[in-house]
């Protein structure tokens, strides 16, 4: 049955339907932060709402039955833009869409645009609503963080003199530079993804100083560190670094930065300023020692010389009295001859430049022995030793430290000589009082240990000075300069000789040469 309704409720249902109408389109009407448009079926525009004319700028009057692609930039209209953000809409319900638009002066602004199919009863489009929203503020807030932030990505890329590293918080390498490039040799391809342990030494990444180092800028927000580094060609490099810890929004650690900076050449200059200083100082003392030599050692003979001579004139007669001081002036003249030959050799040492080679110690013994075959035979005296390395040195050279270090043990002998040859590879902290002139990491430690007379441990240093003796020259023969040739033929090599000795129980020379050379 169908319900009959009284004029009085058709008259207050269509007051009440006119009424929600008309405020409905009034709330439309006065939305200032969209414009919102009606459009036809084909885009032609119907209805305009205060927020459309603040955007857009036209007014009602000037805006109406013009076609909404008059909004579109030229190269939108030629693209067929409007009719294809229309034609979207209708198959699917809405078109959504960012980009410049056009107002009424020519200015462009940021839109952002929704354009509804509007149906009826039947589900045809009879039309279009369509919102935008002026985003252009946003659009240039947006436009100038990006332009910051490539600039800024632009500006690591670019910069060639630091190597600068995006490292996950595993320390996994994330992103490179034109500048870790060309320190480290690789490309980005090749080392994205790889972990930054690998520019370490083989010594630092068994002493976990990669993991030490992540671990200190978790802690402490970030680590310095200055050290040799490996490039992909497996050279290497002295790189000073500071890695950075980078905070999340938690504040939880998400990563690390890691800037390199190649120092070698400085590195190189700063050592060999250290070594030209330690030269200097070493120079030095050898001036002073000439100096005592001038004045004391190549005196004593001359003097003999002198009186010897007076009083050979004096009693002239007496040729018994004459024979007797020619000898002791013949013997005074032979010393200072000798002092004087090996003043030169020790100063001819300095001067040596002769090209460095590889040598084996061993063959370098074997010849010593051989050498000292009949000295050996006569004091019955046993040579022992183990296998020696090859070194990089002067062959010349490292012979007569041999020949001295051996003579010196078969001279001050106690009994039957025994001498015991060792080498092992030592690092340069193992050296006590190791001289600053040492400038290499590993060294060959090469003992000469003899069971001869000894000496106090107090005269360690002396007895490398020139002819600084502990014996007179009536008990044991010699000028007193075989140590200092020593001293001087280690330093020559980048190295150093020590001596420990203990009186009446023998004493051990320990010569240093470079092994990482």
């Amino acid at each position: 049955m169908t319900e009959i309704q009284s004029p009085e409720n058709v008259r207050k249902r269509n007051y009440k339907h006119k009424n929600n109408n008309d405020i409905y389109h009034k709330m439309i009407e006065e939305i200032e932060d969209y414009a919102i448009i009606l459009l036809d079926k084909n885009g032609f525009i119907r209805d305009w709402n205060k927020g459309a004319e603040k955007i857009k700028l036209y007014n009602e009057g000037e805006i109406l039955g013009k076609h909404f692609s008059i909004f579109y930039l030229q190269e939108d209209i030629d693209a067929n833009l409007p009719q294809k953000l229309l034609t979207q809409a209708e198959e699917t319900g809405k078109a959504v869409h960012e980009g410049w638009r056009k107002r009424k002066d020519g200015s462009k602004f940021w839109g952002s645009i929704t354009i509804t199919a509007i149906h009826d009863e039947k589900h045809n489009v009879i039309g279009f609503s369509k919102v935008t929203r002026d985003l252009t503020e946003k659009k240039r807030t947006e436009d100038e963080l990006r332009m910051s932030e490539e600039r800024y990505h632009r500006m690591i890329a670019e910069v060639q003199d630091y190597a600068i590293i995006l490292l996950d918080e595993n320390g996994f390498i994330q992103n490179w530079n034109i500048g870790a490039e060309k320190i480290k040799g690789y490309k980005a391809d090749e080392i994205v993804g790889k972990h930054f342990s690998i520019f370490y030494p083989a010594e630092d990444q068994q002493n976990k100083l990669p993991d030490q180092l992540l671990e200190r800028a978790r802690a402490e927000g970030k680590a310095l560190h200055e050290g040799w580094r490996i490039r992909k060609d497996g050279s290497r490099f002295w790189g000073t670094i500071v890695i950075t810890a980078l905070h999340g929004k938690d504040n939880t650690i998400i990563g690390f930065s890691k800037v390199t900076r190649d120092l070698t050449e400085k590195k190189i200059a700063d050592e060999k300023l250290l070594s030209y200083t330690a030269e200097l100082e070493i120079q030095n003392g050898e001036l002073e020692q000439f100096a005592y030599v001038a004045s004391h050692d190549l005196q004593e003979p001359l003097r003999k010389i002198q009186t010897f001579t007076e009083l050979i004139k004096d009693n002239y007669n007496d040729e018994q009295f004459v024979d007797r001081y020619f000898e002791k002036l013949d013997t005074s003249a032979k010393r200072m001859a000798l002092l004087v030959k090996s003043l030169l050799n020790y100063s001819r040492l300095s001067n040596d430049k002769s090209e460095k080679t590889k040598v084996d110690l061993n063959t370098v013994l074997a010849e010593t022995k051989q050498d000292f075959e009949l000295l050996i035979e006569e004091k019955k005296a046993t040579i022992k030793s183990t296998n020696l390395p090859t070194v990089f040195g002067n062959y010349t050279q490292l012979g007569q430290l041999f020949s001295n270090l051996i003579s010196n043990a078969l001279k001050f002998s106690n009994g039957d000589p025994l001498i015991e040859i060792t080498a092992k590879t030592v690092s340069r902290q193992d050296i006590q009082e190791a001289p600053v002139s040492l400038l290499h990491k590993h060294f060959y430690e090469i003992s000469f240990r003899d069971n001869g007379i000894g000496f106090e441990q107090q005269y360690d240093k002396l007895i490398f000075s020139l002819f600084q003796r502990l014996h007179g020259k009536h008990e044991y023969n010699g000028t007193g300069i075989g140590l200092a040739l020593c001293k001087k033929i280690a330093e020559n090599h980048g190295g150093c000789i020590k001596a420990e000795g203990e009186p009446g129980k023998g004493a051990t020379f320990t010569a240093y040469l470079p092994a990482d050379v």
